[in-house]
């Protein structure tokens, strides 16, 4: 330990007689302590960071363990949401059908349930869980700031409260679906819900163990923890911290330390230090390494012990490679999984498992993402020793040294063959119509995208059943599901060799005719598919007939991509079904021309609404018995800066298709509600205002309460507000229409039916209509002095009205001898060009005016 290096070190020759043994004890004392102090320090570091790389070890294997366990069990959601996707029109038979497939592969499988628009609509398994039915996501208070359209990523939530009793996890993903436009739009959402407490106790986590203690939380996206499992106390026990990604937007976190606190699994040994200060040098430094060696050996042999533990019991396969990629240990489960025995391995490069057409620089690509990250992850092929290859989830962790380098690599891995099968089994189903058989239309799409891409031409037709939903509704949905499974059969009977047949959903078909004569072969096919069609169908012992509309296209003249084709093909169709049925359309630049027109006027409806370039123009109606005005029927015009004055049989069908007819529908009630309280200040009292609303706003959630608003805000009186609904309106879906207005009449809103006799009303329904009046239509009044059947119509609408105790109002009338001839036949009242046209709302009061004046004269 000293030298004199030459002469460098010397004491005085008197000190050094004098007090060598004293100087030489105190140096050996401070040396020895310096040294015994020194090697303490090391050997707690020491310490330390072993007992840190212990427990990071076993923490990493319980993650591994959580990962496989919850990935494996969410993992059925991913294929619900793309079955759901391609299927948007599914229905509750076909998802137990699909779900009852599913739930084999879930071991913590609570509850499958899918939420079209976020409100739960099927529940798999129902029983016990009914409480789901109609639960809305946007209501729950663990919904997201951030709402699965907006964020497009699936979510884990949980542990939670369930609705329906007990605590699990859910799994959210949302679904996005194509409309017949082929656009795309937001479907809703699957859950999954799992048992937490199944899912926790099968990975084998010990939240207070004999060695180790563990707590499992979740982060939100805000950060804020939620606990899972274990004490929360626990994250503040200086832990090792280990992150558990799932399905990359959901992070748990696993905290992990000694049950008796950290230094217990490796207690340092203070006692050298008192060892080293009272033996000589010699004796001292020997019985240290001696006894350090025992305290270490002994030390080493018990982690020795727990790791074999831990390494002999995992269910997933542990293989420890050395730097130079040899496999020098083995678990078990490597011999279950792979049939090679450790005599068999020992020695072998890790490559020997590897399945031949795994690419070797893909086994070194993944060995240096180990060395720069010190873990990989990922999917590969082994292949067993009977000769067949499987599919292996695959972890290479890096275990290094105290130096830095690697010591040696751990390769865990578990057999995913049934999880791929599942994948494959799910990725058929969302490719296929389940019903027909056929492709669906995601297959579909992606063979036109395939084809037109080649440039080669195309003949594409799209053919939907004519009354299909009649039969549908009437015998049920299992007679029409075989009758469409019928007209596959015909379909691809016609079609033989030519092209393929696929199902777009609902009765809507797709015939693709790739060969090069698609042009001239088109409308050949066209006709003997529909007569083919035409053909009766026998079913359940009913002889169904059902016509079909086909519209056709040819690429590219028609469309160079899938979308902008199928686009324009359905225009056709919709051309051949609006002609009559039973026939079929090419698509022509016409056709073309007309959606460009309804775009443009789209357009130039949204701006209006937002500019306010519409106003309310008033019809009086007038009493026949007295003369008086009684009310005003409110319609709507649209001054538009360039056009001028539009009328609302140019842009009404057009707002109604594109959906703006509820904001103008309301702006509507609300002006006119606003003229009335207007006009009632005037001095114009008793005035009911007419309003005519279209069937989307009759069918609208927000109709009830904006009804309740207008009437507390502007103080209408019961029978003042009259909503207008036409005959067609009315008669579509009585079931719903009637309740609905029965609810509008129980807020003191008066009912009138327009256009009446224009329709095909149901005297059985029509005398349940909880209405007021009854409208005859103009085109029965302009001829009722000329043609007797015009007359008789007007004459037995008003008896009809008489008799079900409705009041009437006539439109239209324009002459006198109309004015009394629907006077003599007991018409109450009536409106016209006789008595004005619609005028501006300034000048309602003047007109009023004027007309008292001569009514009093």
């Amino acid at each position: 330990m000293f030298s004199d290096k030459g002469g460098q070190f010397s004491i005085a020759q008197r000190g050094w007689q004098l007090h060598s043994p004293l100087v030489i004890a105190l140096l050996i004392g401070v040396s020895l302590l310096g040294v015994a102090f020194y090697i303490q320090a090391i050997d707690h570091e020491a310490n330390a960071q072993e007992e840190q790389h212990y427990v990071t070890t076993l923490a990493a294997g319980v993650r591994a363990r959580i990962e496989g366990e919850l990935n494996s069990s969410i993992h059925l959601g991913l294929g619900l949401s793309t079955y759901v996707a391609a299927n948007p029109q599914f229905n509750a038979q076909s998802f137990n059908r699909v779900v009852a497939t599913l739930v084999h592969y879930g071991r913590h499988l609570k509850t499958i349930a899918i939420a079209p628009g976020n409100v739960v609509r099927y529940v798999y398994p129902l029983a016990g869980n009914e409480k789901l039915i109609g639960l809305r996501y946007q209501d729950q208070p663990f919904d997201q700031e951030i709402s699965l359209e907006e964020s497009r990523h699936p979510e884990l939530i949980g542990p939670i409260d369930l609705v329906q009793g007990g605590r699990g996890m859910v799994h959210r993903l949302p679904i996005f679906a194509f409309d017949n436009a082929g656009k795309e739009y937001y479907w809703g959402a699957a859950a999954v819900t799992l048992d937490i407490e199944s899912l926790l106790q099968a990975t084998g986590l010990q939240v207070h163990g004999p060695v180790m203690s563990y707590a499992l939380r979740r982060l939100d996206h805000h950060g804020k923890a939620e606990m899972i499992a274990g004490d929360s106390a626990l994250f503040s026990r200086n832990p090792v911290l280990l992150d558990i990604s799932l399905d990359g937007h959901s992070y748990w976190q696993l905290a992990s330390v000694p049950t008796k606190g950290w230094g217990y699994l490796a207690q340092p040994a203070n006692w050298i230090f008192w060892i080293g200060a009272l033996l000589a040098l010699t004796l001292a430094v020997l019985a240290y390494v001696w006894l350090r060696t025992i305290q270490q050996l002994r030390r080493r042999d018990a982690e020795t012990r727990l790791a074999s533990s831990v390494f002999t019991s995992s269910s997933e396969g542990m293989l420890i490679a050395s730097p130079n990629d040899e496999v020098i240990g083995i678990n078990p489960a490597v011999t279950a999984l792979t049939g090679y025995s450790p005599q068999e391995l020992l020695g072998m490069p890790v490559s020997f498992l590897a399945a031949e057409h795994v690419v070797p620089e893909s086994r070194q690509q993944a060995y240096f993402s180990v060395n720069k990250k010190g873990v990989w992850q990922g999917e590969t092929m082994m292949r067993h020793k009977q000769g067949h290859v499987f599919p292996v989830a695959l972890t290479i962790t890096t275990v290094s040294g105290q130096d830095g380098r690697a010591d040696c690599y751990i390769n865990t891995f578990s057999d995913i063959s049934e999880r791929k099968a599942n994948e494959a089994r799910i990725h058929d189903l969302a490719r296929t119509d389940t019903l027909t058989g056929l492709p669906n239309r995601m297959s579909l799409y992606s063979r036109l995208d395939e084809t037109l891409s080649r440039g080669l031409q195309l003949g594409v037709m799209i053919l939907d059943l004519d009354n299909f939903k009649i039969i549908n509704d009437t015998l049920g949905h299992h007679v029409g599901d075989q009758l469409l499974v019928e007209v596959a059969r015909r379909l691809v009977s016609c079609v033989a060799q030519e092209g393929i047949v696929a199902r777009l959903g609902g009765d809507e078909f797709v015939i693709v005719l790739d060969n090069a004569q698609a042009s001239q072969s088109a409308g050949r096919l066209a006709e003997q598919v529909l007569q083919r069609l035409a053909q009766p169908y026998l079913i359940e012992g009913y002889e169904l007939h059902s016509s079909s509309s086909i519209g056709v296209g040819i690429s590219p003249r028609d469309g160079d991509d899938a979308h902008s084709l199928l686009k324009n093909v359905d225009t056709a169709m919709y051309e051949a079904k609006s002609h009559g049925k039973n026939n079929y359309k090419f698509f022509t630049e016409k056709m073309r021309e007309e959606i460009n027109e309804r775009l443009y006027m789209e357009n130039h409806l949204r701006q209006a609404l937002l500019r306010q370039e519409f106003e309310l123009h008033y019809q009086p109606q007038v009493e026949l018995a007295s003369g008086r005005i009684i009310g005003m029927e409110a319609l709507v015009r649209w001054n538009h800066p360039e056009w001028g004055m539009v009328y609302p049989d140019k842009f009404i069908k057009v707002a109604e298709e594109c959906n703006l007819v509820i904001p103008l529908g309301e702006w509507v009630l609300q002006e006119a509600c606003r003229q009335m309280t207007q006009w009632r200040d005037q001095g114009l009292e008793d005035i009911c205002i007419s309003v005519n609303i279209s069937a989307r706003q009759l069918k609208s959630r927000h109709l009830f309460r904006l009804i309740d608003e207008l009437i507390s805000a502007h103080n209408i009186k019961p029978g003042m507000l009259e909503l207008e609904i036409t005959e067609s309106v009315a008669m579509d879906d009585p079931e719903q229409t009637i309740p609905r207005m029965k609810k509008l009449k129980n807020k003191g809103v008066a009912l009138a039916i327009d256009d009446f006799g224009t329709g095909y009303s149901s005297l059985s329904y029509l005398k349940l209509l909880p209405l007021t009046r009854l409208k005859i239509d103009r085109s029965f009044v302009k001829d009722i002095e000329t043609d007797p059947n015009d007359a008789a119509i007007c004459a037995a609408t008003i008896a009809l009205a008489r008799i079900l105790g409705l009041g009437l109002v006539a439109e239209g009338v324009e002459t006198e001898a109309q004015l009394e001839y629907l006077h003599a036949q007991g018409c109450d009242s009536a409106q016209g060009y006789y008595f004005s046209k619609p005028l501006p709302a300034d000048k309602v009061m003047e007109f009023v005016s004027r007309y008292q004046e001569v009514l009093s004269s």
